[in-house]
């Protein structure tokens, strides 16, 4: 018995020992702080391994849980010239991303103050011609949605040559169609020193570059019957003068925009360029940030070095932190109209309950037409001067008044860029409305619409995207359409069988509000961005029209003549509790709130 109890003491002595070795073993070397830090990067690897804590096993199991969802923000930058990432476009090289942008913090807030990217590219292989247009291809990599890109067209300066003796031209389809199937690109070539045969040798198709940069997809058939052009040119030599190639639709993404580049290559060596742009019919797949680049690459190229730059961030991070925050509040909430109660049609303000009515502009001729900057501070309109509209900017007081354009054609129905940067307007020109551009002082006017099949006009700067909503098409067939701020990507929101018109778009993007035109009526109604959840407002025995979007989204605005003259009326966003905001001598049109932090 005895003998068995110093055996079982020497068992517990032998225990104890190993029991103390191996928790010596466990804590590990080295003091304290250092075994915090370790365990502070094993919670922070990738890799799942096992702990002796309940701590360490929660840190790695949440790791793990991390590394297993994708992020939402952009990744990196890529940045590509004439063509696409794998669709035949040149790398240029990678950006730095997340450098510090005071643009996209003033715009967006401090949390997106690194968004901004740079990159140098030194040009060593290629050369630009005077008066070449180029696209740039602007690609994030968001890890949950994949790559998205933007597309700039940029012309190098200098006169373009062009060929005295090749007379080239693409008869289909038009320059800006929209294309849904295979379509054949068709015309005719000739070189006029050639007098026993047109004289071309072949005509060439590149896509999104001109030859030497784009990709190069296919060669024209030779020698169609152009009865016409021997005609017409008197000599019958150039009777087979036309070509044709058809262009395969399915190498193309839908909704996207592309430029193809032809040239008509003579047998004596000359050679000349038409450029055709062209829409894939089709929703683009879904966009999922907003990149903006600073267009120096044209001025730049001469020097050798690039340096493209810009910002993106990511929608969904955006639509987190700006669009879906709690509204602000707002100081001052007015509406800013048109009214003919002086005699002629000035510009008027008032409170959202109708009172504090205040007359802003008393110009002899009329004053209409009237939107806000995008902080409430200006006001925007159209002012008849010495016979022609006239595009005009004051305070919201109606102090600082400054006329921005001085145009021949009328120009008006302005609005600003969210950035303040830029203002879109119309211009009666080629004698339909179309859209125009120009910067904030007045400078540098562009036009962005070509359509002779009917009018574009109506403009409306998105809230926080480089995009305009607008309204296009002929007289009854009307419908409302976004675009990019260089007028590319343009896309038809919806096709439900009403005439849509004077579209406004809610501050946070997600709601735009329309008049619909039904045979002699005119309702307001309102539709998601992507053109779903069409519903009616209003249903009155007259015209409504030109609705606007409080920036808090609880109450539209706009004008009716149900009761004589035109009016101004308010309700809640949901169409209820409509309420009659004027009632004075002549007609009062076209609310736009200015709301004010």
């Amino acid at each position: 018995m005895r003998t068995t109890t110093i055996i079982v003491i020497i068992l517990f002595l032998f225990a104890s020992i190993f029991l103390v070795v191996f928790a010596v073993k466990l804590k590990g070397p080295g003091p304290e702080a250092n075994l915090t830090t370790n365990l502070g990067e094993a919670a922070s690897s990738t890799s799942s391994t096992s702990g002796s804590t309940e701590s360490s096993l929660q840190d790695n199991t949440s790791s793990s849980i991390v590394s297993e969802e994708k992020s939402s923000g952009i990744e990196k930058i890529e940045v590509y010239l004439d063509g696409i990432k794998d669709g035949g476009g040149i790398f240029l090289g990678e950006a730095k991303y997340g450098l510090p942008s005071p643009e996209t913090s003033a715009l967006y807030g401090e949390k997106f103050a690194d968004s901004g990217y740079s990159l140098s590219w030194t040009n060593t292989n290629y050369n630009f011609v005077p008066g070449s247009v180029h696209n740039l291809y602007v690609y994030s990599f968001i890890p949950k949605f994949g790559w998205d890109y933007s597309r700039q067209t940029v012309t190098i300066p200098g006169e373009k040559q062009i060929s005295p003796n090749i007379k080239f031209y693409i008869d289909t389809p038009a320059n800006g169609s929209v294309i849904s199937a295979d379509t054949n690109i068709g015309g005719w070539a000739i070189n006029t020193t050639v007098s026993d045969s047109p004289g071309i040798s072949s005509v060439e198709f590149f896509i999104d570059g001109p030859k030497g940069f784009g990709k190069q997809i296919g060669s024209a058939s030779l020698g169609a019957q152009r009865a016409d052009v021997a005609q017409a040119t008197n000599n019958p030599a150039y009777t087979n003068c036309g070509f044709n190639y058809m262009l395969s639709v399915n190498i193309l993404q839908s909704g996207t925009d592309h430029t193809i580049y032809a040239y008509a290559n003579s047998t004596t060596g000359e050679s000349q360029e038409i450029v055709l742009d062209l829409k894939i019919a089709g929703q683009k797949e879904s966009e999922n940030s907003i990149i903006f680049t600073e267009n120096n690459f044209a001025s730049e190229i001469s020097k050798g070095t690039v340096e493209i730059k810009g910002w993106a961030v990511s929608k969904d991070l955006f639509e987190e932190n700006i669009i879906a925050a709690p509204q602000k509040d707002f100081s001052v909430k007015k509406i800013v109209f048109t009214s003919a109660k002086s005699g002629n049609e000035d510009i008027f303000t008032m409170d959202i309950d109708g009172s504090g009515l205040t007359q802003l502009t008393d110009n002899p001729a009329n004053d209409m037409y009237p939107q806000v900057s995008p902080d409430g501070r200006k006001i925007l309109y159209t002012a008849d001067i010495n016979g022609t509209w006239q595009i005009m900017i004051m305070n919201f007081d109606g102090s600082g008044k400054k006329q921005l354009t001085n145009s021949r054609y009328r120009a008006g129905y302005p609005t600003m860029s969210f950035d303040g940067k830029y203002i879109f307007y119309e211009v009666f020109i080629d004698n339909n409305w179309e859209i125009f551009r120009i910067n904030s002082d007045g400078s540098n006017p562009v036009r962005l619409t070509f359509n002779p099949a009917g009018d574009d006009w109506h403009p409306f700067a998105h809230p926080f995207e480089f995009k305009i909503i607008f309204e296009s098409g002929a007289v009854g067939s009307e419908n409302i359409y976004f675009m990019d701020f260089d007028g590319s990507n343009i896309t038809m929101i919806s096709d439900f069988g009403v005439r849509k018109r004077t579209p406004n778009i809610s501050k946070d993007g997600k709601y735009i509000a329309f008049a619909g035109y039904e045979q002699n009526l005119s309702s307001i109604y309102i539709m998601n961005s992507d053109g779903l959840n069409i519903t009616r407002l209003t249903n009155n025995a007259g015209f409504d029209t030109h609705p606007t979007i409080s920036p808090d989204d609880k109450l539209i605005a706009f004008d009716s003549n149900v009761s004589g003259n035109s009016e101004i009326y308010i309700m809640n966003f949901d169409g209820s509790n409509i309420v009659k905001l004027t009632d004075i001598a002549g007609d009062d049109w076209g609310p736009i709130f200015i709301y004010q932090q």
